[in-house]
C-alpha cells in the first residue's frame, strides 16, 4: 500500500512538472509606504526634553526593482521574486520641553532592503488576483531619532509580512501588479537610551505598483 501510493504522488508529481510553464522575468515599480506608530518616548539626559511624541503622517514614495519567477499550472501560479526596495514614511514627533512648550516636526524614517515576496494567484484569462507571504531584509536604514544626543533606534534585521493585490498580463511579455503590503513584525528592537531600551511599535504598509517583462 504504501509503495503504491509512494508511486501516485511521484507520477502525479511528474504530471504536474510536465503541465507546468515556467518563465523569467524582471519588474520594477514604485512605492507609496506609510509608519504607522504612535507612541510617547520619555527622555532621561541632561537636555530640556521631556518627551517625544511620535506619530506616524503622510507617506513617502520609493522605488523597487528585481527579477521574478512565475511557475503556472492550469490558472493557478505561484510567483517568488527578489527585489531591492528603497522605501520610508514621514512622521511627526512632537517635543514636550520642560518649560511647557511644544515643538513639531516632521521628519523622514528611511530603509533600503531586499525584498522577497512569494505569490500564490489564479488567472481569469489575462487577469489575476494574489496573494502571500513576504520577507523583508534591512540592509540600510535612517532613522527619525539621529538627531537627537544619546539615542538610537535599533532596527530588526529581517521582518515578515503579507501581500494582497490583482494583476492583468498583456500578451506573453508585459505583466502589471497592483499590491497592498502589510506588516507582521516590528520594525523595530526598541529605542535605546544610553544603557537602556525601551520598547517602541513601528511597523508600516505600503501600495506597490509595478511593470514586469518576462523573457
Amino acid at each position: 500500500m504504501k509503495r503504491l501510493i509512494l508511486i501516485t504522488l511521484l507520477i502525479t508529481s511528474v504530471t504536474l512538472a510536465s503541465k507546468a510553464q515556467i518563465k523569467f522575468g524582471i519588474k520594477g515599480g514604485i512605492t507609496s509606504t506609510s509608519i504607522k506608530v504612535d507612541d510617547i518616548i520619555e527622555i532621561d539626559d541632561a537636555s530640556d526634553i521631556e518627551q517625544l511624541v511620535v506619530k506616524g503622517e503622510n507617506a513617502n514614495i520609493g522605488f523597487q526593482g528585481g527579477i521574478m519567477a512565475r511557475i503556472t499550472i492550469a490558472k493557478i501560479y505561484i510567483q517568488p521574486e527578489l527585489l531591492f526596495t528603497s522605501t520610508g514614511g514621514k512622521v511627526e514627533v512632537t517635543e514636550f520641553l520642560e518649560s511647557g512648550n511644544q515643538v513639531s516636526t516632521f521628519k523622514d524614517q528611511e530603509f533600503k532592503q531586499i525584498d522577497i515576496p512569494i505569490m500564490l494567484g489564479f488567472k481569469f484569462g489575462p487577469a489575476r488576483i494574489q496573494g502571500g507571504p513576504i520577507a523583508s531584509i534591512v540592509v540600510d536604514s535612517k532613522s527619525m531619532l539621529k538627531d537627537y544626543a544619546n539615542y538610537q533606534e535599533e532596527f530588526n534585521n529581517a521582518t515578515w509580512g503579507y501581500q494582497v493585490g490583482v494583476g492583468l498580463d498583456i500578451g506573453k511579455k508585459l505583466t502589471i501588479d497592483v499590491k497592498y503590503e502589510g506588516s507582521l513584525s516590528n520594525l523595530t528592537d526598541g529605542v535605546k537610551i544610553g544603557d537602556n531600551t525601551l520598547d517602541f511599535d513601528s511597523r508600516n504598509s505600503q501600495f506597490v505598483a509595478s511593470l514586469g517583462f518576462f523573457f
